[in-house]
């Protein structure tokens, strides 16, 4: 089974993932990049009023093959 890495960038920096994970198929890839993204931005959102999360994927070789980003912003209003 192919391996995949997930680096990460947010509001603390860019983060490598050095150790990756093996799945099966590319719909596999993007449910673990929206897992990820999501989970990340729960523990964001509540601290932030703008949040911007990008996680970029690679395979074995090294090439990047899959970009997934998450936006958010909120505003009092009134």
């Amino acid at each position: 089974m192919p391996r995949y890495f997930f680096d990460v960038i947010n509001g603390e920096g860019q983060m490598r993932d050095d150790e990756g994970v093996e799945l099966p198929d590319p719909d596999a890839v993007r449910r673990e990049a929206a897992k990820i993204v999501t989970d990340l931005a729960r523990d964001e959102v509540p601290k932030e009023q703008a949040v911007k999360i990008v996680i970029n994927v690679r395979n074995e070789a090294d090439a990047k093959v899959f970009v997934g980003q998450l936006h958010y912003s909120g505003d009092w209003q009134g």
